[in-house]
């Protein structure tokens, strides 16, 4: 069975962007302006790393990274951005679920604090920032190009 998590190669990016959920588009849209495409492949070259996480017959199902806070090294902003079969699939949500928490905790290796913001229309989102273990600290209204309502969350690393 292929492993759920391997780094990112470029192809995940059209492949991804074209079978993106919806909520996750409107989300990138709202934040920037950018169709999905431009979005990861920002991300992909900011991200350190970037990860992809893959079904058991190896199909990209999320593309997921850490950019780098431009003046503290140790603090980042963790994304995520996923398919439809991510989450509409049990046997592909339930093995991105057992490995993404191990992810995160890799990624507190590398950085103290991991935080973004988030749309807070987008459900799935919600509810595994909450899972994850983050907390939500602010909410920054008229937020992103289309001015909306986003949620700031962290997660900070207390070792």
């Amino acid at each position: 069975m292929t492993p759920p998590l391997r780094p990112t190669v470029v192809t995940d990016i059209a492949w991804i962007a074209g079978r993106m959920r919806a909520a996750d588009v409107a989300e990138v849209k709202a934040n920037s302006g950018l169709e999905p495409r431009v979005g990861l492949l920002h991300s992909y070259m900011k991200g350190k790393p970037c990860i992809t996480m893959v079904s058991s017959k190896g199909e990209p199902l999320a593309m997921g990274g850490v950019v780098p806070d431009e003046l503290n090294s140790r603090v980042g902003q963790i994304w995520l951005l996923g398919t439809d079969a991510l989450v509409e699939n049990t046997t592909n949500r339930m093995r991105f679920l057992r490995g993404c928490r191990s992810w995160v905790n890799a990624m507190h290796r590398e950085y103290d604090v991991l935080w973004n913001y988030m749309d807070a229309r987008n459900v799935v989102h919600r509810r595994w920032v909450e899972w994850m273990g983050f907390t939500f600290i602010a909410k920054r209204p008229d937020w992103g190009v289309e001015g909306r309502l986003f949620l700031e969350f962290c997660k900070v690393n207390h070792v």
